[in-house]
This record gives C-alpha cells, structure tokens and sequence, in this order.
C-alpha cells in the first residue's frame, strides 16, 4: 500500500454527551480552586492546565501550630465542589487526634473537633465527612468536652458548621447513647448524616445486640434506623459502613444479616441500599442478572460503598468472581459498580486495555456526579506512573480510562511507602480535577520520618492538539500524524482507530496500525500520570488511497 499526497487528514474536537454537561461547570470550578493556589503560592499568569509547575500540594504539614515533619494526617476527604478537604492530623507522641477543615481558596485551616470555649479536645477524634460546600463537617470522637451536658461512651458522632456551631448527631432517647458511634457520612446540603452505631437507645425497640445504620435529620433531631428486616423487624446481623447520596435519599451499608431483602442464600455480608421515603431495601452487591455474589470483602475488612448524589451509581469492593462476565477466578479484590436504573453491575479496576487488575482493589469512592471513581489498588497494570506498592487510581466510567492520581509535585512516580500496608480512602470532587490521597513516600512528604501526610492533587486534564501538517512522506506505509498537549507531563496517550480496541500511545509521532485504503477515524486523548484524560480528544480523521 503506498500512501501520498492522496492521504487528508483533518481534526476536530468532541466532547461525550455526559462530559458536555458536567465540564463547563467543572472546569469553572478548577479555575477557582486553582485561583486560590495561585494566590497562596504567589504565582500569576492565566489558569489553565499547563500554568503550574506543581498539582500536588501537601495538606496535612504544619497544621493548626504542629511543626512542619511532625504531623501526620490521615483520612482525607474532599467536598463535592472541590474547596474543603477535611482531614484526622495529630503529633508525634499525642495520644489525641483531630479533625481539621482546610478551605483551599482562602488557605485557611481550622479545627472542626474543639472543646468548649475552643479547649483542646480530652479525647482522639476520627473519620471526618464534609457537605457539598465544606460548610458542615460530620465526624466521630471519644472526647467528652465538645458539647455540653453527659455523652454516651465509646465515641459519639458530631457536626461542626464553618460558623463554628457543633451538634451532638448520635443523641439517646431520653438519655446519652448506650453504645459508641461511628463512620459517619452526610448529605450535600448537611442536613442528614448516617452512621453506624452500637447502641440501643438512639430508636425504640432496639434489641438485636450488635451495630445498626442510623439516619440523623439535623435540623428536627430525628434518628432513623436504616438497616431494618425486609418486612419489618430488626436485622439479624451487624451492620457498618455506611454512605450516602448527596440527596440525602439513599443510603447504603454493609452487612451480614440475611434478612434485609428477600432471596439472600448466599451467607456472606453483602452492600444494600436503603431508601427511607419509599421504604424499600435493595440488594447492591449482585451480577447483572441478579445473581448473587459468591464471595465478599476480604477477611477482617469489611465492604465500602459509595453513593452518587442522585442514589443511581453504586461503588463497592468485593472478591467475588462472579459479578461481571470474564472475571479472573483468582481471589482478589476489584471495584465494581452497581447502576440502579439499568440493573447493571460493572468492573471498575480495569485499564484502558479493557483487563481487570492484576491485584487487590479496594476502598472506592464515587464522584458525587457520577462521572469518576477512585480507588486503591496494588494492581500494576492499571495504568503507567504508579510507585513500587499500592497506588490510588481514578477511572473515568464516560471515558473508560484510568490513571494513577498519588504522583509527586513533578508528576514523577511516588517512591516506597514508608508506613507499612497504608490502606486510606482517597476521595474526589464532582467534576474529578480534585483528588485526595495519603501517602508517606519521602519524596513526596520531603522527609524520610514515616510519617504520614494528606495531599491534594489537581487532575486537570490535559488537552491534546495536532502538530503540524499531518501530511505523510510520500512513499509510506503509515499516515504521519504528530499530536502534543498543552502539559509537558502529559506522556500516556490513548489513541483509538475506527472501532479497533484502544491502546496506550506517547506525543509525537504516533506509531499506527497498518490501514486499509478509505477512509478511517482516528481518536486521541492525551492523558498522563496525575490528571484525567482530555474529555474533548481529538478525532483525526484519515482517507487513505492506494
């Protein structure tokens, strides 16, 4: 085949139809939050992907008076809009943590689990949950002096307003709760948190013996018990883990009882969503089909799931192997997700080849839009720019691609983690281009102390555009088409021909597969370690004559 002057190439740019709608919104957004690091870091210049040296920033470091290499911090969490990452920091040798709320426009930091009058707390707080706007943080603590009057033992749930009201979340009836209180999660708006509990005295006729899921309306005080028998009655086996939908209407959990919804044989904790105002209780953790899954989290962890804000998309891990068509029998964990209007059920922790990962995945978290879920995973096929252990992933579910989120300031691969089996939730904005994750790797904490600190990294897609003529040599046996994206750091391509399985190019000239004579689309996304694929692409399209 002998392609010349014959051959024409032209470009446009196209965005999926569920991008087009979140991007403008999202991309007003970044511009925002990255406006605040411009200001905090003193550079000037237009926002734009390209404009700063460094997307990843450490959060945790010299907060709240505790000297820089001496904190650590853990659990990190973003709010929907990308402004607010909320965070557990301590000290060397403190048996106390806290819970702090870190305002990324203005550069603030404040304590959301302070004692009365702004005293330090007398006990260890944990597990922040931050609304939409960061303006409410939901969070547990063992302290004693947060609020007013008697607490229940073993920990308590709370929510801090940014104006600095608190409220007790995990009231008893009549009295302190019985039992401790944890994990808890809260709607966009703040109005509702839900939480696992052991107690028996936050609803009225309680009497399992083992943790329920609760509902709390903050604004009339009411408790309602989420994880309840199909038909009425109680579970008959502990529940945990809860999350919920950005609406407030949809909660989801884990658990082991095998009485919540009817049909479940399989003797192993499944997910299941609750949805209170209809009073229905749905099993999650299914094939597409319905069947049930054949194994569950690993032993000693129990299953995380994530809501998107309307309730429809489901994120949870599991190791059974039958959930999606193909699965590998090996034992592993994956991420899957669970789209409730189409009664499907998807692998999440693939590579943009299509293969699931060749290791555990686990611990996702939904992007309140629907459109992003990331992940850990010690998989290492995922993508290319991952360090020697585990590293957190983010999958485009409109895209189909996936990328390695815990890079260094430079985008270079993080190095060993110093802190053995760091197991930590990264979370992500909406519209994807905030990223929370943990790490204790020295070249991105800058000391070798082993201490563990919260980073937030901009994944701010790059955007790809055609070099030069794209005119071939004449004779030859592939097109000659050179690509580049505004980032330097953009070096993981995706390219696609026609229909033909996608496959991992690099900027520059793109090596094609042999083209029969006509006419042939090709689709470009330019992508790389630490940001999302390019949501627009360009698609080049080829007429070959022979």
């Amino acid at each position: 085949m002998r392609l010349g002057a014959a051959v024409r190439l032209t470009q446009s740019r196209r965005m999926s139809r569920p991008h087009r709608a979140a991007w403008p919104r999202g991309r007003a957004r970044t511009v925002a939050v990255l406006a605040g690091f411009a200001a905090a870091l003193g550079t000037a210049g237009t926002v734009g992907a390209s404009s700063f040296g460094v997307r990843t920033f450490p959060i945790a470091a010299g907060t709240a008076g505790v000297a820089a290499g001496a904190a650590s911090g853990s659990a990190p969490v973003v709010s929907a809009d990308g402004s607010t990452v909320a965070f557990v920091g301590g000290s060397a040798g403190s048996p106390i943590t806290n819970v702090y709320s870190s305002d990324q426009l203005t550069g603030t930091t404040s304590l959301a689990s302070s004692g009365l009058g702004g005293a330090p707390a007398d006990g260890a707080s944990s597990a922040p949950a931050v609304s939409r706007d960061g303006n409410v943080v939901a969070f547990a603590s063992n302290a004693t002096n947060l609020v007013g009057g008697p607490v229940g033992a073993g920990g308590e749930i709370y929510a801090r307003r940014s104006d600095g009201a608190i409220k007790l979340v995990s009231v008893g009836i009549g009295a302190p709760a019985n039992g401790g209180s944890s994990q808890a999660a809260i709607s966009a708006d703040g109005r509702y948190v839900a939480f696992a509990s052991t107690a028996s005295n936050l609803v009225a006729g309680d009497t399992n013996g083992v943790s329920d899921v609760f509902l709390a309306d903050l604004d009339s005080g009411a408790i309602t018990r989420i994880s309840v028998a199909h038909g009425g009655g109680e579970a008959n086996a502990a529940s945990t883990s809860p999350a919920i939908s950005g609406d407030g209407r949809t909660i989801s959990f884990d658990s082991s009882a095998t009485n919540l919804v009817g049909g479940d044989r399989n003797g192993l904790a499944d997910v299941f969503v609750r949805v209170p105002s209809t009073d229905t209780t749905e099993r999650i953790s299914v094939a597409t089909g319905g069947a049930e899954q054949n194994r569950t989290a690993t032993a000693g962890f129990s299953t995380i799931s994530s809501v998107s804000v309307n309730g429809r998309l489901v994120v949870f891990d599991s190791t059974a192997t039958n959930l999606v068509h193909g699965e590998d029998p090996a034992a592993r964990s994956n991420v899957f997700v669970r789209d409730r209007s189409r009664h499907t059920t998807t692998l999440v922790s693939e590579g943009n080849d299509g293969y699931e990962g060749n290791n555990d995945s686990f611990a996702p978290f939904v992007a309140p839009s629907g459109l992003y879920v990331v992940f850990e995973s010690f998989a290492k096929n995922l993508a290319a720019g991952g360090g020697p252990q585990g590293n957190v992933y983010v999958r485009d579910l409109t895209l189909r691609t996936t990328s390695v989120v815990d890079v260094a300031a430079n985008g270079s691969p993080p190095g060993r983690e110093l802190v053995g089996q760091l197991l930590e939730r990264p979370t992500i904005s909406s519209d994807g281009t905030v990223a929370t994750f943990v790490s204790s790797a020295a070249n991105l904490t800058g000391n070798g102390a082993g201490l563990t600190q919260v980073f937030l990294r901009l994944l701010t897609p790059p955007r790809g555009k055609l070099s030069g003529s794209g005119r071939p040599p004449a004779p030859a046996r592939h097109p000659r088409v050179v690509v580049r994206a505004d980032d330097r750091r953009a070096t993981v391509f995706e390219c696609r021909v026609d229909r033909q399985l996608p496959f991992d190019c690099r900027p520059g000239v793109l090596r094609l597969p042999t083209l029969s004579p006509g006419a042939h689309t090709l689709l470009v996304r330019a992508g790389g370690p630490g940001m999302l694929y390019d949501p627009l692409g360009l698609q080049i399209k080829l007429r070959v004559t022979s």
